[in-house]
């Protein structure tokens, strides 16, 4: 009685360690390129693509570090549990899917808003490569795949095991944050809130259909990534 009694106890700091890591994850999110700045500053360094990219990179890394265990213990459970054709068909079944989904909203924002309809995706990517091509790559390819999966999904389902609730609550706080970070410029806000919020669900599905393994999901993310990444580069190359 009085080992179980412990061992439900050591379950329930684990669980409150996991919650605290979550959560100061979260708050260097909100924090660290100001930081960055910050520190940048003091020796006269005030580019922002560089102090956008610097910071992205020390993040990247730390979030990495935080996870390390989960990504190792992820990837041996991918290479045990997934052949290469598994995992090719998983990744373009779900990139697919996301597609096919963006097209019908799309259609349907066409249909209710005439000139209205947007991927907000690849306007993202547009953006971006407005600032830098090679920050372009780096923050599509590498920190949108690495960074904020581990961010939004891998931190948030340390802490949120029903995986209903955190299907929904992960593309609630994902949409919330590109509110707060990006903003919604649309005359139909709502349909801001839903372009980033439908793909959401459809992305945390994915990593929840998938066993929360969080590699499948950045293999998805990224071949989500890239189709508009390529147009887009294709698009500069021929205004050259």
């Amino acid at each position: 009685m009085e080992q179980k009694i412990q061992t439900k106890s050591n379950s329930k700091i684990i669980d409150n360690g996991k919650l605290i890591k979550t959560l100061l994850v979260f708050i260097c999110y909100f924090l660290y390129s100001n930081i960055t700045s910050i520190i940048l500053s003091t020796f006269k360094v005030t580019n922002t693509t560089l102090v956008s990219f610097v910071a992205d990179i020390l993040f990247l890394i730390g979030i990495v570090f935080a996870y390390r265990n989960n990504l190792k213990s992820d990837l041996e459970t991918l290479k045990k549990d997934y052949s290469i054709v598994k995992i090719a068909k998983t990744v373009v079944a779900w990139v697919v899917i996301i597609f096919i989904f963006n097209i019908l909203m799309g259609a349907l924002t066409e249909a209710l808003f005439p000139n209205l309809a947007v991927d907000d995706n690849t306007n993202a990517i547009t953006s971006l490569s407005n600032i830098s091509t090679s920050y372009t790559i780096f923050k599509t390819m590498i920190f949108a795949v690495i960074a904020e999966e581990l961010l939004f999904r891998e931190s948030i389902s340390d802490v949120v095991k029903n995986k209903y609730i955190f299907i929904v609550l992960t593309a609630i706080i994902y949409t919330l944050l590109n509110f707060i970070f990006v903003g919604f410029d649309s005359k139909i806000i709502v349909m801001d809130i839903l372009s980033y919020f439908l793909p959401a669900l459809l992305f945390s599905a994915a990593y929840v259909k998938n066993k929360n393994n969080v590699i499948i999901l950045m293999l998805i993310k990224f071949f989500y990534n890239l189709i508009p990444l390529i147009i887009l580069l294709f698009e500069l190359y021929n205004k050259i």
